[in-house]
């Protein structure tokens, strides 16, 4: 009976411990499986079962995944997740961008930073504790030591380390269609090249020619295939050119000063938010870190990403052509529009409502080649084999400025498209203190020049009596004559298609 006893200790003894294998490991493994190894040899090595070793095959994608985002220490075991896993996520990722800047880190901080997260993101039960902490730090691998001193002399150039750390971490979690830029330049929609002069050095602030300007807000995605449609920034809230207007091409906002506030950039996020909700995207979009660009809570589909300010406009994708681009296109369309009132002898009359119309048509004429160009000046590579080599286009204006001088029209000597499309390039864009120094004037509080922020106030447009909206019926006849228009020209099937989905529009007012 002792002998039986004997054996079966001996017996116990020879039975191994199960193994548990690290995530780099398992990549070891799942490398030496598809290099065309035989399991047998790879589990005998690794001291596993082969049911094990079909497991880690079986899970693969992600254990890749795992490893390749980072978001697991490589010497873990486990995959585990937590419950709050946007709040990990949101916690880690300010911990590598503070990594990069060289600030240093310790557990005090990382728990007031989860609790900040926590309200961010709705999480109003979660509550950060020493033992959550500790899980943390052990699901990622977190180790706290004393930072080194640096040797006297030496500087670390934040906008270095911003780009070649911080960028990058972003990139990684993002495809190049869900990467966001968006930026905000002022913009003199009436200015003609006979007043560039007058307007040049103009801070529009304050005075008469602030009437003349609007802010207009940029964005597309890094690979050029979305832009977002524009956001105007009026002076008016109705101005007289919108009456009986029901929808338009932009977003369109107003404020006294006609610039971004942190109101107005909260409602338009939300708004881009619920859209990408509905397209089930998860986008970053990248930013200023300007008082008029807080940190909108709660948002579901939007990561916000902000530059930090020391970082130069180099770094700003929509500052390294598409604005350049968009505003040239724009005022080519102006002096056009100039040029043929001039020609017809008829008096030259442009409202906002006109501005917002050519705008929306040159934004869409910006090309993807453009874009893509802009973001790689800015250092927002693609990976290998996303991109080929790009040239962005540029329209020069030089027939233009030639044929508006044969026309009569004053173009200053020296003056190219390109400085005249530049001339308003610095106007401030953005309010510089917090929400509350930007509110409405009534109309009996005018400013030091007696000029008013009236809803009704003048927008340059044609004076008098507003013309009555057309009627379905003159809606119809001018459909037949554009059809008749087109047929007699060469184009593609998709205008014929958005003149169909048009008609159809038309058809079914009827039917209301």
């Amino acid at each position: 009976m002792a002998e039986a006893s004997g054996d079966a200790s001996s017996l116990a003894v020879t039975v191994k411990k199960k193994k548990s294998l690290s995530i780099e490991e398992k990549i070891d493994i799942i490398n030496a499986v598809e290099s065309g190894k035989k399991k047998a040899e790879i589990a005998a090595e690794y001291g596993i079962k082969k049911n094990s070793l079909s497991s880690i095959m079986k899970n693969k994608d992600k254990v890749l995944e795992a490893f390749e985002s980072l978001r697991f220490d490589p010497k873990r075991k486990r995959l585990r997740t937590a419950f709050y896993t946007d709040l990990e996520e949101a916690l880690m990722r300010w911990y590598r961008i503070a990594q990069c800047l060289n600030v240093p880190v310790n557990g005090p901080m990382l728990r007031l930073k989860a609790n900040d997260f926590a309200q961010k993101l709705g999480h109003n039960d979660f509550k950060c504790s020493n033992g959550w902490l500790d899980r943390f730090k052990s699901r990622y691998g977190l180790v706290f030591r004393a930072q080194p001193v640096e040797a006297p002399g030496i500087s670390v150039d934040p906008s270095a380390v911003w780009h070649q750390n911080v960028l990058p971490y972003y990139l990684n979690d993002y495809h190049p269609k869900n990467v966001f830029n968006i930026k905000e330049t002022g913009l003199l929609y009436r200015m003609l090249p006979t007043n560039t002069f007058a307007f040049k050095g103009e801070t529009c602030s304050i005075g008469k020619l602030c009437k003349d300007r609007i802010t207009l807000v940029v964005g597309t995605n890094m690979d050029g295939s979305e832009k977002l449609p524009l956001l105007v920034i009026g002076k008016n809230r109705n101005p007289r050119c919108f009456k009986g207007i029901k929808s338009l091409p932009v977003y369109y906002e107003a404020n006294r000063m006609a610039w971004m506030t942190s109101d107005v950039f909260e409602q338009w996020m939300r708004q881009l938010d619920e859209k990408f909700q509905a397209q089930q995207r998860r986008v970053v979009i990248f930013v200023d870190s300007f008082p008029s660009h807080p940190e909108v809570k709660n948002l579901k589909s939007i990561e916000l990403a902000f530059f930090p300010s020391c970082l130069s406009s180099k770094f700003i994708a929509m500052k390294q052509g598409v604005i350049q681009n968009l505003k040239i296109k724009y005022r080519h369309c102006l002096i056009k529009k100039f040029l043929s009132s001039v020609e017809d002898s008829r008096e030259f009359t442009f409202s906002l409502l006109d501005a917002v119309d050519m705008l929306h048509l040159c934004w869409r004429t910006v090309t993807p080649e453009t874009i893509v160009k802009s973001y790689e000046e800015a250092g927002f590579k693609f990976q290998k084999g996303e991109s080929d080599e790009t040239k962005a286009e540029l329209d020069t204006g030089l027939d233009l400025v030639a044929h508006a001088r044969a026309a009569g029209v004053e173009f200053p000597e020296g003056l190219s498209v390109e400085e005249y499309a530049a001339l308003d390039d610095d106007l401030e864009a953005c309010e510089a203190a917090p929400a509350g120094d930007s509110v409405w004037k009534t109309e009996s509080q005018a400013d030091e020049t007696g000029f008013y922020a009236s809803d009704e106030e003048d927008d340059g447009g044609s004076l008098g009596t507003e013309p009555p909206s057309p009627s379905q019926t003159e809606a119809v006849t001018a459909l037949e004559t554009l059809k008749h228009f087109l047929r007699s020209q060469e184009v593609h099937d998709g205008l014929h298609n958005s003149l169909a989905d048009l008609e159809i529009f038309i058809n079914s007012l009827s039917s209301k």
